[in-house]
């Protein structure tokens, strides 16, 4: 397919710069942006919270103290002076969260990437497509109106820390992100470009497709020696193969690799109910 200045989706693009082959570059993005969305949602809902609870304080506060001031009733001022200080507490708020996202409240430079794993070389990846978006020679992207007309970007919304949600497949992570300019932005981004000539541009070296992932399972089952989780396990008992699974799957998500599957996992949870319970006999 020849995609030389065709519009397309920046996730696409992205894909592209993961992986040669773009079903797996897509699922290769959709890791990377939940990794991001997990270490982001806290804060984000703390940031919701504190915003919701000072724009409630300062509604109640704020216009009774307006109308107690326009009918001149004594102590309208002092429910002025509480509203506008939870006022304030709103904007710090809000500040706050630019701030974050961009290192001050306006998106002066690039910021330091919100990543799982910054050295996953699908991140590094990643990261030279926004390396390329960042520059001002590069064509600018834009997003459709619901008209379908084009409204271009800058490069300043390539910015922020949490650019990484510009890919992700839904608007639900991107719903955390400031533009550079104004409040929310949960665009869908498109560009218009050669993307062949994007990747030699950006030097990026897309991971080949058909390269088999390996998977360190001496060290995950290694992990489970005189785990508590494995030495509460009654041998013989119905659910014991699921529960070392789940611990495997664990012990790869907490190091931030690829976790193999079900199928996979359940050979070695199966030895390792072998072996616990030709130890146990051993001991009675």
């Amino acid at each position: 397919m020849n995609d030389r200045k065709d519009a397309l989706p920046l996730r696409i693009i992205a894909a592209r710069f993961v992986s040669t082959d773009e079903k797996t570059g897509l699922t290769e993005l959709d890791r990377i942006t939940a990794d991001v969305s997990r270490l982001v949602q806290k804060r984000y809902w703390l940031l919701w919270a504190a915003l919701i609870a000072t724009l409630f304080a300062a509604l109640i506060t704020l216009v009774p103290g307006i109308v107690l001031t326009f009918l001149e009733i004594s102590g309208a001022e002092v429910v002025v002076i509480i509203g506008l200080i939870c006022f304030g507490l709103l904007m710090a708020v809000l500040a706050s969260w630019r701030i974050f996202q961009y290192g001050g409240m306006k998106a002066a430079a690039p910021q330091e990437a919100v990543y799982a794993d910054p050295d996953d070389p699908a991140v590094r990846n990643l990261e030279r497509l926004f390396g390329i978006l960042q520059l001002e020679s590069t064509p600018r992207a834009f997003y459709r109106t619901r008209s379908g007309t084009r409204r271009y970007v800058d490069e300043r919304y390539f910015f922020g820390s949490l650019r990484a949600a510009y890919v992700a497949k839904d608007n639900t992570i991107r719903d955390a992100l400031f533009g550079p300019i104004g409040f929310w932005f949960t665009r869908e981004l498109f560009l218009e470009t050669d993307v062949d000539e994007l990747l030699a541009r950006a030097k990026a070296k897309p991971n080949r497709a058909g390269t088999p992932k390996t998977y360190d399972y001496t060290d995950a089952v290694m992990s489970l020696i005189e785990h508590p989780a494995v030495r509460a396990v009654e041998v013989g008992k119905r659910g014991n193969q699921k529960r070392i699974v789940g611990l495997l799957e664990d012990w790869y998500r907490d190091r931030r690799l690829p976790v193999p599957s079900e199928t996979q996992l359940s050979l070695y949870a199966k030895q390792v109910l072998g072996v616990v319970a030709k130890n146990r006999a051993a001991k009675s």
